[in-house]
């Protein structure tokens, strides 16, 4: 299940520090949501799919290193494991005071709007703040939620496995809305041709997704984040373009 190694680039310098700590942690244990395109996935075969893959194919021939993802089948399971401490790194994720908690945190890499997603024929809802009373599907123990519960407790929120889900039951008129990352959302509308639904902006949230590394393994962070700023604007837009185009 190991990710396959590209070369983007030549391999960085490290610290001495740093190269010793590579040399014995050759195989990094990489904790990924399996059902997130297109950012990741981890297909039917075990195949490691999508964006994000992609980012961490590339800091993997920089680091030379192993990224080996971990499976699991949702994204709880995923968070269980890195809270046990199972995970090296987790691939991408907003940092949270909770799940500070359990990790550190590189620099942001890959920045989204969170979208308001409503059928198509509501004309009087345009914020989170429209909903109260209403119905919103979301997968359990995404970033939104907290902040939802503190700041909107009067939406009901419609737990489901994935945002596929999530999306059918808004446009079956089953949940009055969802939110979700603006790039996540359009690549799961179009996939499964839904075309009765709209997206909305304005929902104070924005993805930051970064690098969780194990708490406290500043050597790890520092080499992951080393790895980051070694990516340069042409290749963020080569990676964006091929990775959300994933399916």
């Amino acid at each position: 299940f190991c990710i396959t190694t590209q070369s983007y680039a030549s391999p960085l310098f490290f610290t001495q520090e740093e190269q010793d700590y590579l040399s014995q942690n050759s195989e990094l244990r990489l904790c990924v949501d399996p059902n997130w395109l297109p950012y990741e996935k981890l297909d039917n075969q075990g195949n490691y799919i999508g964006l994000v893959a992609r980012y961490m194919r590339l800091l993997e021939s920089r680091m030379v290193a192993i990224i080996k993802p971990q499976i699991t089948s949702t994204w709880s399971e995923t968070q269980k494991r890195y809270e046990s401490g199972k995970c090296d790194l987790v691939s991408a994720l907003n940092r949270t005071p909770e799940r500070e908690k359990y990790l550190d945190f590189s620099q942001v890499y890959i920045e989204s709007p969170a979208v308001l997603v409503l059928p198509m024929n509501n004309k009087t809802d345009t914020k989170l703040a429209d909903l109260n009373g209403k119905k919103l599907a979301m997968v359990k123990d995404y970033v939104y939620e907290s902040k939802l519960r503190k700041q909107y407790p009067k939406i009901e929120l419609i737990y489901v496995p994935t945002m596929d889900e999530a999306l059918r039951l808004v446009s079956r008129g089953q949940a009055d809305a969802t939110i979700g990352p603006m790039y996540l959302v359009f690549s799961a509308t179009t996939k499964q041709n839904i075309s009765n639904l709209k997206m909305l902006g304005d929902t104070e949230y924005q993805d930051e997704l970064r690098v969780g590394v194990s708490k406290g393994n500043t050597v790890l962070l520092g080499i992951i984040n080393k790895a980051l700023d070694s990516i340069s604007s042409e290749d963020h837009s080569s990676l964006r373009q091929a990775g959300l185009r994933e399916d």
